[in-house]
């Protein structure tokens, strides 16, 4: 280090050169190559003139030495005020409450009375530029800032100090209790780590999954660019954040089975010129039976000349529908695994999927195993006594047990967000470009929307060739079942269910305190 006509020439540990002036012994600056922030100070046991001030005959009179026994102050960033004797600049100390090493900045040079300070503008442009540093930031003093000269003023130049952050006043008051387990926290603490519940107001926290959404959202734009060909237009889920603990095993299984037994009967005997009349007996046949008449002599005789059957085959084909046709047991099961078409089956899958999946994910496997088919059968029985004085039709497909799945969803996760597709292909005004739209909504909106329709067309009577009342039925039986389940203390929702969000604090008598450990069922 040295000094040339009031500048100090410091070498910054990567180095490049700072050209300071002396004025700046003390203050911190920041080098443009390594950009380390650094104190410029003289070296330990050099002479003041030599370090600091060129004391040449151009300059002042000396400033008079500090005696040995005086002291200054050197303030900590912990808030500590440290007394130093002034010999002991450049060296380092220990602030004895928060350890950490300090370097006594050297005192400030006095001004002579009367006499501005000269501004050297080349001086002060390298310091701007950032020449040099002395030593690493973590070995740097928290020295007192030293008041702005008219020079730093001059040139926006303020020296780089780390003061102490004022930390916010701590909430003062009586600690709070959390509601649903009785642990004490600090006043203001809002949420209770333990149950999961908000203090305040005693609702859980809702527990959602998210990982599988950025995913379904791909899959379905790809899936929507090639079926809006053949569906213009649509509106229909596409994920779900409900979140589970469990995977779905069991509605996977479920779907896999529903589409090879629904293809094969689609081939063997809904789309068969020559079906078995037998497999007619697994559809589910509602309302009063029918007797098959006997073709007349006409009929009997083409069939016969034309289609080359004889007088037995003939009787035995109407013998074998009148007993298929007729109600059994067993078809309260085998129904709800047929399906019409490709259409009927690919809907159906598709709401089976992404709410099926959920409640198969919180309630278990051995739950979702037994409940499928007894939402199944319950729908039927409500179309059978629905629809018990109308002439005999076959009733077939699975969404009798899947809208018993969505009335579980709709207690079950009713503020969760269910990721709707709405998508429109335009004809040639516009070059069938696809206008697609992917929005979440909360979980009892889209339920509602869609049993609305059931609503409406079992109110005014309408006939589309859907069992509606197999719709409501399964769907009433759902929302029972998942009343049931959790008060019986088998199903836990996190406090997300309707009963929860509805009541609040008030839901803990019939469903248990937030936090209790359910019963798992694989």
């Amino acid at each position: 280090m040295s000094t040339d006509d009031h500048v100090l020439h410091v070498q910054c540990a990567c180095g490049a050169r700072l050209r300071a002036p002396a004025s700046a012994v003390g203050r911190r600056v920041r080098c443009p190559r390594c950009t380390k922030s650094v104190t410029v100070e003289r070296l330990h046991g050099e002479p003041r003139k030599a370090a600091v001030h060129d004391q040449s005959a151009t300059a002042a009179a000396p400033q008079p030495a500090r005696s040995a026994g005086e002291k200054q102050k050197v303030l900590c960033s912990c808030g500590t005020k440290l007394a130093v004797p002034a010999s002991a600049a450049g060296r380092r100390v220990r602030c004895p409450k928060c350890r950490a090493i300090l370097t006594v900045p050297a005192a400030k040079p006095q001004p002579i009375a009367g006499e501005e300070p000269e501004l050297d503008s080349d001086l002060f442009a390298g310091l701007r530029e950032g020449q040099a540093v002395a030593r690493p930031a973590g070995e740097i003093a928290a020295a007192p800032r030293p008041a702005r000269t008219d020079a730093a003023a001059l040139y926006g130049i303020a020296p780089e100090i780390d003061a102490p952050r004022e930390r916010p006043a701590a909430p003062t008051g009586p600690p709070v209790v959390c509601p649903a387990c009785q642990t004490a926290y600090p006043p203001g603490t809002r949420v209770c780590t333990r149950c999961g519940v908000n203090i305040k107001t005693g609702r859980s926290l809702i527990t959602r999954e998210d990982e599988h959404i950025n995913q379904a959202y791909a899959s379905a734009e790809a899936i929507i660019w090639w079926i809006s060909f053949l569906f213009p237009t649509g509106l229909y889920p596409v994920a779900s954040e409900a979140f589970g603990l469990r995977k779905p095993w069991v509605v996977r299984g479920l779907a896999v089975l529903t589409i090879a037994i629904s293809a094969w009967y689609m081939v063997a005997f809904i789309y068969n010129t020559d079906p078995d009349p037998q497999l007619a007996g697994l559809m589910c046949w509602v309302g009063q039976p029918v007797e098959l008449e006997a073709p007349d002599d006409e009929t009997r005789a083409a069939l016969i000349e034309e289609e080359g059957y004889t007088e037995e085959e003939i009787d035995d084909t109407l013998n074998a529908l009148s007993s298929a046709c007729q109600y059994r047991f067993s078809q309260l099961f085998t129904s709800m695994f047929l399906h019409a078409d490709p259409i009927h089956l690919l809907g159906n899958l598709l709401f089976l999927m992404v709410l099926g999946t959920r409640v198969n994910a919180l309630i278990g496997n051995v739950l979702t195993l037994v409940l499928y088919p007894l939402l199944g059968a319950a729908a039927v029985i409500v179309e059978m006594v629905a629809n018990a004085n109308e002439p005999s039709y076959p009733a077939l497909g699975a969404s009798g047990a899947i809208m018993g799945l969505a009335g579980m969803y709709l207690i079950l996760f009713p503020v969760h967000k269910v990721h709707m597709a709405a998508w429109l292909r335009w004809g040639l005004i516009r070059g069938f470009r696809l206008s697609l739209k992917i929005f979440p909504i909360a979980g009892f909106w889209m339920v509602l929307f869609y049993i609305a329709f059931d609503v409406a067309y079992t109110a005014f009577d309408i006939e589309d060739g859907t069992a509606h009342w197999a719709h409501l039925g399964g769907f009433g039986v759902g929302v029972v079942l998942a009343i049931v389940l959790m008060a019986a203390r088998l199903v836990d929702a996190r406090g997300g269910d309707v009963l929860s969000r509805v009541l609040g604090p008030r839901a803990w008598v019939l469903l248990g305190k937030p936090g209790r450990k359910g019963v798992s069922l694989w």
